[in-house]
């Protein structure tokens, strides 16, 4: 712990709150980065911040996010959260009345249960955009509605949409944004993170293909926000050009909605089990090499087939690594334990619970499978650590929001998955997810009970204030 002895004022205090997992604490000094002091009473500052009766918590952590994906979908056409045909046509309609002038009609976040029969087709989109070519991707990013015209330039063919590796066929003639334009993107996804109390993201893949973008925006001082970048694992991946090793992402399956999630047993109604994305022994021997480089590695697994499978892969590999299973939607019961006993991380998002986004994956597992998914609860009282995220853009980036999602484990808990979990999974928990002295600066100051936040403070600056 950090002594100060000082005779001048910290250069910030929060007063008047009540500081997060530190009872009776009502004030916080900070003194250039790091917190100076975690006070009972009175403190003084160069710049005082009232919280006015509000808590006092670490910043955020979205420990699984796609954020250049979700911060270029800022200016892109938004279909989440909408329940038909109708509201979908109407917000196609005012979204090109706005002026979209672009050669293609790009977008996201459709909702498998908008759709009769749980899937768009491609004359419905000819009808709402029939002059120029559309490719618009599921709130999940695993599935692509496309219209005649871009199926036309692509050279492909389809009765109905394009899922998983299908997707790229169209999505590659898609005009790719602009280095100026991602910047900018990513300064509007910077600024709005930090109106939810977020300073730190853990960007979920693509990463060696955005190193110069962040690079850029930290030379000009405009990175106001911590981020870690996970590269990609892919089978065959050579890892000598990525450098110094970090995190790397793999995929081990898809997702339930579309029936690409690996299961153990077939899918409701149906003979399908979706299929692993890795044969068999594959990813266990890239995970094995991965670990002996000294990378810790994250597995996109959904279905209960893909989650063995990851957490098979880590059986043999180096147990300090905090290697890590993402999504852990629908695990075999059996599975459960195996996270603490490998010392696994379960990264999850619990927004993904939402009833309102379900119906079409209830409805492919079935009421008995379907009871199981998600165990969040189950997994930290088996002494599981959990991280916490949103894997915005699937869902809102709004960690209040996925708090309140998973208030079967409580506030505290929850937040503590969005605070020191997500440090935890990055292995930086000396630094961050804690209101201790010593630890970085940054704090979010929130009023818990109307889910506003006040302010955002980020290595000791002030970012954001209400």
């Amino acid at each position: 712990m950090r002594q100060h002895c000082r005779a001048v004022p910290a250069s910030l205090a929060i007063v008047n709150g009540t500081v997060w997992s530190r009872p009776g604490m009502t004030a916080v000094t900070v003194e250039g980065e790091r917190i100076a002091g975690v006070h009972a009473g009175a403190a003084k500052a160069e710049r005082v911040i009232d919280a006015g009766g509000a808590t006092i918590l670490p910043a955020f952590n979205d420990a699984h996010v796609h954020f250049l994906m979700g911060s270029r979908g800022l200016t892109e056409l938004d279909l989440f959260g909408l329940t038909g045909l109708s509201a979908i046509h109407r917000q196609i309609a005012d979204f090109l009345m706005r002026g979209h002038r672009r050669p293609w009609v790009v977008g996201r976040g459709w909702l498998y249960s908008a759709f009769p029969g749980g899937m768009p087709t491609v004359e419905q989109l000819d009808r709402f955009i029939p002059d120029r070519p559309a490719y618009i991707e599921s709130f999940d990013a695993h599935t692509a509605w496309v219209n005649s015209a871009a199926l036309a330039i692509a050279g492909v063919s389809t009765e109905g949409v394009l899922k998983e590796e299908a997707m790229w066929s169209v999505a590659r003639h898609v005009a790719k944004p602009t280095r100026e334009q991602d910047l900018d993107s990513l300064r509007m996804g910077i600024r709005l993170a930090h109106r939810r109390g977020i300073a730190s993201v853990q960007e979920a893949g693509d990463g060696q293909n955005q190193l110069e973008l962040w690079d850029a925006l930290r030379e000009s001082g405009e990175l106001t926000m911590r981020v870690r970048l996970a590269f990609d694992l892919e089978p065959h991946t050579t890892l000598e050009p990525y450098g110094p090793p970090g995190i790397l992402k793999a995929f081990a399956d898809g997702v339930v909605e579309s029936r690409t999630a690996a299961m153990l047993e077939p899918y409701a109604g149906s003979k399908e089990r979706g299929t692993p994305l890795w044969q068999p022994g594959q990813l266990a021997a890239a995970v094995r090499d991965a670990d002996a480089r000294g990378w810790q590695v994250q597995v996109h697994a959904i279905g209960d087939a893909a989650i063995r499978m990851a957490l098979d892969s880590f059986e043999r590999t180096t147990r300090g690594r905090r290697h890590r299973v993402e999504h852990v939607e629908t695990p075999d019961p059996a599975d459960l334990a195996r996270f603490t006993r490998l010392g696994v991380v379960a990264s999850m998002q619990p927004q993904h619970a939402d009833p309102a986004l379900t119906e079409a994956w209830r409805r492919n597992l079935g009421a008995e499978r379907a009871s199981r998914g998600w165990p969040w609860r189950e997994l930290l009282e088996s002494g599981a650590r959990l991280a916490f995220g949103t894997d915005w853009p699937v869902v809102r980036l709004d960690p209040l929001a996925s708090i309140a999602a998973a208030a079967d484990i409580g506030r505290d808990e929850a937040s503590r998955a969005w605070t020191w979990g997500g440090a935890y999974a990055e292995h930086a928990e000396h630094e961050k997810g804690e209101v201790r002295e010593g630890y970085l600066a940054d704090l979010a100051v929130i009023d818990l009970e109307d889910s506003i936040v006040k302010a955002t403070i980020v290595g000791g600056r002030v970012v954001y204030e209400a």
